[in-house]
């Protein structure tokens, strides 16, 4: 799954593929962090990650979402974020690798 994000908001592509899940953005690091925070799509962690929370992004991409399985498919993309240590401590945010 990408999350493309722009400084107007953000937009789920590839919503069925939950294999890697990441961030594209042509914004730079005070753009992208102004963008989380005003849409509400999570926060900048450093140059390279950011979080993404879960609930908004789950929302966001059930619209596009066109697999079957895809509940099934979310819960274990979460599972492996957990297991990898990339879920946010109380759980709501996952860690998400930035591409430019």
């Amino acid at each position: 799954m990408i999350v493309r994000l722009a400084a107007e908001g953000a937009v789920v592509q590839d919503a069925d593929d939950l294999g890697r899940l990441h961030l594209q953005t042509d914004l730079d690091a005070d753009g992208l962090r102004a963008a989380l925070t005003t849409t509400g799509v999570g926060e900048l962690i450093d140059a390279d990650n950011a979080w993404l929370d879960l609930a908004v992004l789950r929302s966001t991409a059930q619209l596009v979402a066109t697999a079957p399985d895809w509940a099934d498919q979310w819960a274990g993309m979460t599972a492996y974020a957990e297991k990898k240590g990339w879920l946010s401590p109380d759980g709501r945010s996952v860690q998400v690798h930035i591409e430019r």
